[in-house]
């Protein structure tokens, strides 16, 4: 076996990619522990599809997650050797049924969701590409999203009906695969698979993603023993990313902490500075008209004296 490769999308919030799809395989590969060099992709375009992931064992190039275990298997490394027929069964009935509930909630809170898209995932994936792909792969994938949506529900269908159909359809399937998970540690045992890989990539985007419109993110945040698999599965397979991800958010609040208290005295001396103008704009204010009261008081003296003076000479 040469050296594998695995170009996959950058990481963001404590996630070692951005990408479901990349996320799966990069999971399974922690989980059957096979020395792989991870790099972040910044141009998708030479890839097989115009995608990541792309994994590379000499002249062996694949770009999808089934492909990747199925490979892999051949070169035994594998974690569903200790499923039984059954279990097996089962995981592969749940995948599918991840594909077709869950998958389009996703595609839908990722690509089609406007606000979303235009502050969250256009961004975020315009930054990890260079000029000029950045101005196109998160267009075509927007667009290769809608279509799914349209093809699904309808071209001319009312979209708020249509988010509301899909989130409910996502909720359902996210209630059976915590009924399934239970207090269990993976869905097969006390050792994961690669179901648990396909779970963790659905759900980790959604947990730690700081999307805008959060309906489905909530709803995956508010299961407690989803979010602890989530939780469970970043700290033992991620850790080095999670603890460097709170590092910089420490760092960051630190920054914003001192910044705060660099600006404090500097507000303070200026509310102290206005106040002294202030009282002594007054001061001088009162002083003034004070004395030019006194100047016409004085004034009045005089020209009193000057006529009583005047009637004292009559007489």
């Amino acid at each position: 076996m040469a050296n594998i490769e695995l170009d996959i999308w950058r990481g963001e919030w404590g996630l070692a990619s951005i990408d479901l799809e990349c996320l799966k395989v990069l999971t399974y590969m922690k989980f059957i522990g096979v020395p792989v060099r991870v790099r972040e992709a910044s141009n998708p375009f030479f890839t097989p599809k115009g995608s990541l992931p792309v994994m590379r064992d000499g002249r062996t190039v694949l770009t999808n997650f089934e492909e990747v275990v199925e490979y892999l298997k051949s070169l035994h490394y594998s974690t569903d050797v200790h499923l039984n027929q059954k279990q097996a069964a089962e995981a592969s009935a749940f995948t599918q049924y991840l594909r077709d509930k869950l998958y389009p909630a996703y595609q839908y809170a990722w690509w089609v969701d406007e606000k979303n898209y235009g502050d969250v995932t256009r961004p975020t994936y315009a930054k990890a590409l260079q000029i000029p792909f950045n101005f196109y792969y998160p267009s075509r994938y927007q667009g290769a999203a809608k279509e799914m949506i349209d093809a699904l529900y309808g071209e001319h269908s009312d979209l708020k009906e249509v988010e509301k159909t899909i989130y409910n359809e996502a909720e359902k399937c996210l209630k059976t695969l915590s009924d399934r998970l239970g207090e269990s540690e993976y869905f097969f045992g006390n050792r994961p698979s690669s179901f648990d890989a396909t779970v963790f990539a659905y759900l980790a985007p959604l947990v730690k993603t700081p999307l805008p419109n959060a309906t489905l993110s909530n709803h995956v945040k508010g299961i407690a023993n989803l979010s602890r698999f989530v939780a469970r599965i970043s700290q033992k397979n991620f850790r080095n990313v999670t603890d460097e991800y709170n590092r910089q958010n420490k760092k960051q609040s630190q920054g914003t902490q001192s910044e705060r208290e660099a600006q404090f005295p500097n507000a303070t001396r200026n509310k102290v500075l206005a106040g002294l103008f202030a009282t002594l704009a007054m001061t001088g204010y009162a002083v003034a008209t004070g004395m030019f009261q006194d100047m016409k008081d004085f004034q009045h003296s005089q020209d009193y004296s000057e006529m009583f003076e005047n009637e004292e000479d009559d007489n």
